[in-house]
């Protein structure tokens, strides 16, 4: 396929048509040449729409599904510190906000510690190897959590689990963009931070039972909360390390025996469209990440506006996350109401982020429905933050519901725009990056909600709204960047002669 012409890019005379045609056909021939070296990978490889929805349809059901559980669990074990704080937590181990705002303050710089190195190693020896035994590690982590006995243990027992967690995000992320064209992963990306909205809805019922087993075998409520939850976590880490393949060609193989989910063509038909969708991705197949590579990712101006508009917008996940079952608790409800009714806002969460998604792919833009993700959680803050005291308890449950609803449901989004907007070699930092910037924000977030603010925490709510908008504004303002400046909503594939509309459909339509 021949280069298509973009504004700025167009040849001055025949001459330099012709030097740029020879440039091009040089290029093109180097590419060919590294692309032959990934497996699966067939230049001439021809398939039916219907061989390649039935493969994605593999993809969809037996890879997304699993890292999706897998995902909600690391919620669970990253969130249940909220669910047990509507038991006897605080009390049994002597701690107050502050102690708990600096544990989850811990939580997070082991989160960030390890984030970058954790996904060079994932990168390094593949993501279906290396995160699967983190997961075990920080089951056993969570589940250690019932021998805490004072603030000393809980602030240990929270950087180690963040420490383990670290990496994992982007390294599924990167892993799921092996299977899918750039215009199809909006959708994917937010199927899998959907998991946050699907721990969150299983997550109060899972604990109302949990806590509800308190006295049992001389256990809290909890204590068998974090047993149950990290057990669970460590079984399905070795479940995980056994099933997922190394790619869509490549399966595991244990005593000389493997299983692979997809035929041979299949494989090859799915390694193939991703890779003439964006040939970046074939770049560093099998190559580690280097240091040039993160001096490189660091050096490009495209990365920032991402992670500043994810850094303001996540702000209020933290202290919502721990404190939303407390503020529900404090409007009547009871600790297993608030428990349960907390779950309403991330099935709404659900529904609205992965609507959202959707029509982002089938519009083919980014910005405006990343803006709208983040000024709806604005509102939800607002609403429960504004609302006078005088209205009714359901009145400001909804707030909480719209907030829940809001808040991170454009996060995908913005991740599966900055991935189409870096080249291979620099994903795996730039992911990085962007899930260290959301995780920063928990450092302002667990502080916004003060004892002496409870239990609306209205001065929180509004700091985070104020950080929510802002976020919209910094992404609206790359938006104008990239129109003017990088091909509008467009990846790195324009830069090798792939329209990004039509390059995976010509291909499909065969």
């Amino acid at each position: 396929m021949s280069a298509p012409q973009y504004a700025g890019h167009e040849p001055k005379s025949q001459d330099d048509s012709k030097q740029m045609d020879h440039i091009q056909s040089q290029q093109s021939t180097t590419l060919d040449e590294e692309l032959f070296n990934v497996p699966g990978y067939t230049p001439e490889l021809q398939y039916t729409p219907q061989e390649v929805r039935r493969a994605k349809l593999k993809v969809d059901f037996l890879i997304m599904p699993f890292i999706v559980l897998c995902f909600c669990f690391l919620q669970f074990d990253r969130t249940n510190i909220g669910n047990a704080l509507t038991d006897t937590f605080r009390k049994d181990i002597g701690v107050d906000n502050a102690d708990i705002n600096l544990a989850q303050t811990l939580f997070t710089v082991g989160f960030i510690v390890t984030e970058l190195p954790f996904n060079m190693i994932s990168k390094y020896i593949g993501p279906e190897r290396f995160l699967p035994i983190t997961m075990f590690c920080w089951g056993v982590a969570t589940w250690s959590q019932i021998f805490i006995k004072s603030p000393n243990g809980l602030w240990a027992a929270r950087f180690f689990i963040g420490a383990l967690e670290g990496g994992y995000i982007p390294g599924f992320v990167l892993y799921i963009s092996r299977y899918y064209s750039n215009e199809e992963l909006g959708l994917r990306f937010a199927i899998f931070w959907a998991s946050n909205s699907i721990a969150g809805m299983l997550g109060g019922p899972l604990s109302i039972g949990l806590l509800a087993l308190r006295g049992s075998q001389g256990l809290k409520g909890w204590q068998w909360l974090f047993l149950i939850e990290g057990v669970l976590t460590c079984v399905l880490g070795m479940v995980a390390y056994l099933y997922l393949p190394h790619s869509a060609v490549k399966p595991k193989s244990f005593f000389g025996r493997s299983f692979n989910l997809f035929s041979p063509r299949e494989g090859s038909i799915l390694v193939t469209r991703v890779v003439r969708d964006d040939p970046t991705k074939g770049f560093q197949h099998g190559k580690p990440l280097l240091p040039s590579h993160v001096v490189a990712t660091f050096a490009d101006w495209r990365l920032y506006g991402h992670l500043v508009a994810g850094l303001l917008s996540m702000v209020m996940i933290s202290p919502m996350n721990t404190y939303a079952p407390s503020i529900i608790k404090s409007l009547g409800f009871t600790g297993l109401q608030a428990n349960g009714s907390n779950s309403i806002g991330s099935a709404c969460a659900l529904l609205w982020s992965v609507s959202l998604a959707f029509s982002s792919d089938k519009l083919r833009e980014r910005g405006f429905h990343i803006a709208l993700g983040y000024l709806l959680g604005a509102a939800g803050l607002l609403w429960l933050a504004l609302a006078p005291a005088t209205v009714g308890r359901w009145t400001l449950y909804g707030g909480v519901v719209l907030t829940h609803t809001g808040m991170g449901s454009a996060q995908a989004i913005n991740a599966a725009w900055l991935t189409a907007k870096m080249t291979d070699q620099k994903r795996p930092v730039a992911l990085a990056a962007y899930v260290m910037s959301i995780q920063l924000a928990n450092f302002p977030g667990n502080q916004l909600f003060e004892t002496k603010d409870a239990p609306r925490y209205s001065r929180g709510l509004k700091t985070a709204a104020a950080c929510a908008i802002a976020a919209a504004g910094v992404i609206l303002i790359w938006k104008l960047l990239y129109r003017i400046f990088d091909h509008d909503d467009r990846g790195v594939e324009v830069e090798h002669g792939v329209d990004p509309v039509l390059s995976t459909r010509e291909h499909d339509s065969v």
